[in-house]
């Protein structure tokens, strides 16, 4: 049993190299989301929302599927839609044929609100992200985290859904 936990446990380097990503990843986006929310009044949360309706087709979705679809925990969107909704950013619209399904729409000032975030983020991107690594740096990442995501992201979905 004891063999066991030392052959599953990490090294001292992937250790390392795993607290250096988990403090990277939480970094950036607890600084996403206070300059998001400083400057263009929007929090991470909303912008993740706001971009998913954006790409969808008509530029809405069913709330389900933008549960699936987000980055940010599902826990607690219907309170998230909540107040986009008062902000005037997106609608809830039920579909003529199905009255059970309730879509979230981009509305015109959620769209505008976007762009102005946009900026800012992709900025930030640019800031504190693309200017630190070179294209090496990218490839091994665009390598190496899709592996990790793809095992992940699932298992991620099954916990909190």
């Amino acid at each position: 049993m004891q063999s066991e936990q030392i052959l599953s446990s990490p090294t001292r380097e992937q250790l390392r190299i795993w607290r250096t990503f988990f403090e990277t990843a939480f970094s950036l986006i607890q600084i996403f989301d206070a300059e998001l929310q400083e400057q263009a009044g929007v929090p991470l949360r909303w912008y993740d929302v706001l971009v998913h309706l954006e790409e969808a087709p008509e530029r809405r979705m069913r709330m389900n599927e933008l549960a699936e679809a987000i980055v940010s925990s599902k826990s607690g969107l219907t309170r998230v839609i909540d107040r986009m909704e008062e902000e005037g950013l997106v609608r809830r619209e039920r579909p003529d044929g199905d009255r059970r399904v309730i879509e979230v729409v981009l509305t015109p000032e959620g769209d505008e609100k976007l762009q102005a975030a946009r900026r800012l983020h992709r900025h930030g991107i640019q800031q504190y992200f693309a200017k630190h690594l070179d294209a090496k740096d990218f490839a091994a990442l665009e390598r190496a985290l899709p592996k990790v995501r793809d095992v992940v992201r699932p298992l991620r979905a099954e916990q909190t859904g």
